[in-house]
């Protein structure tokens, strides 16, 4: 055991080869109820925060104001007497095109830049987007008003890595529409939606993760670190993606390694006992873990990627992710509030991706009758007979069974 935090030591850890089982906490116990799974959900979170993520900061001596400038809001963090600020961009939909629903516009928060804002609007939700250097700077100088309010120390209580100081920047746009900015702006932030692409897409996760007022989580393209399993290695194996357009076998090049998050220019989206890992096996979690802190009866989680020319994101890996996360959501009852859609190419939020994730939440928040089929954000290309690893038997022929 560490004997400061009491988890074991990196280098004490037992290997895991297989996925770690969500059901089984980390002395051995089984999780038999929903309530089981909510302590475990918390020992996960714990786990995360020792020895990857870094520390959730305790938030509770923090006061959240804001001010609005046209499209900007500024949004000030007093914590104990000290002061810092950021600010946002605020699109919200005209209400002569689109009327506002009972309680505010549902609101999508994207890390950095969202290509379809406008389309965004005119289906009836606002967008806030932020620009994370403001909050933590992408590189290993621990700078940006998260690390002036905690900063990067010795202790691993006082190690927060990038990723999740980006997440808690999005907690802080949720704080500002709860304190006053929502009802100001028209935006009802219990109706929250969170995405990010690549790095920002691994933050979305972790935002989802650590905070339960976010209603859909929309990790896009976030590979390793991110949705994607580190033990599922895809690189090697050879696809048919002829249905795609692409006449040859579709031979996987690397996935994004282990070493590579540990390097000088990623590093820092960890915390410091992260770096210690060598091999993937002994990590006492993977990502399906990260993805099944969403589920909840309120919550959802919809991962997105591409199958083309984005094999260091291990598109594989992320259904694999959700295959094993979803066990977690049929054990809570809640199967349909986990979704996938891989589209054909392009390291971005695509537009067909964001009519089918519209879509998904209008049918989940209001009940609407929407034009997408929703089932397909239960399959992907990899369920085809030319592309199934009999590895996925562990989720489906299970599931089958159990139906």
């Amino acid at each position: 055991m560490d004997d400061e935090s009491g988890f074991v030591k990196v280098q004490d850890l037992k290997e895991q080869k297989a996925l770690p089982d969500p059901f089984t906490f980390f002395n051995g116990d089984r999780v038999e109820t929903a309530a089981d799974w909510h302590k475990r959900a918390e020992e996960i979170r714990e786990l995360y925060q020792y020895y990857m993520y870094g520390i959730w900061p305790d938030t509770r001596g923090e006061t959240v104001s804001y001010s609005i400038n046209g499209n900007e809001m500024m949004i000030t963090i007093d914590k104990d007497g000290q002061k810092v600020n950021f600010p946002v961009m605020v699109h919200v939909p005209n209400p002569e095109k689109t009327p506002v629903p009972e309680g505010g516009y549902p609101v999508l928060i994207a890390f950095g830049w969202l290509a379809q804002i406008e389309y965004a609007n005119d289906r009836g939700y606002a967008v806030i987007t932020l620009n994370t250097e403001h909050i933590a700077a992408d590189n290993w100088s621990r700078a940006g008003v998260f690390y002036e309010l905690y900063p990067y120390g010795n202790r691993w209580t006082e190690k927060t890595g990038a990723l999740m100081a980006w997440a808690w920047g999005v907690s802080k746009v949720l704080d500002s529409l709860d304190v006053g900015a929502g009802s100001e702006l028209k935006i009802n932030p219990a109706y929250s939606i969170v995405t990010g692409v690549s790095r920002w897409g691994k933050a979305a996760a972790v935002a989802g993760a650590f905070d339960e007022r976010i209603k859909v989580t929309v990790p896009a393209c976030s590979g390793a670190g991110g949705m994607a399993c580190f033990r599922y290695e895809s690189q090697g194996k050879v696809y048919d993606y002829s249905s795609l357009g692409i006449s040859e076998p579709y031979k996987m090049s690397a996935n994004e390694p282990l070493s590579s998050l540990q390097s000088s220019g990623e590093r820092h989206w960890f915390n410091d006992t992260f770096l210690e890992f060598k091999e993937v096996t002994y990590l006492p979690f993977d990502q399906h873990l990260l993805g099944a802190l969403c589920a909840d009866e309120n919550r959802y989680l919809f991962i997105t990627g591409s199958y083309l020319y984005e094999d260091w994101t291990n598109p594989p890996g992320m259904w694999v992710t959700y295959l094993a996360a979803k066990e977690v959501f049929d054990f809570l009852g809640i199967g349909d509030h986990i979704a996938i859609r891989l589209h054909k190419k392009d390291h971005a939020v695509t537009d067909e991706d964001m009519v089918y994730l519209l879509d998904f939440c209008d049918h989940h928040f209001y009940g609407k009758e929407v034009t997408s089929n929703l089932t397909d954000l239960t399959k992907s290309l990899y369920l085809e007979p030319a592309n199934y690893d009999p590895f996925f038997d562990n989720y489906l022929k299970k599931k089958n069974e159990n139906n």
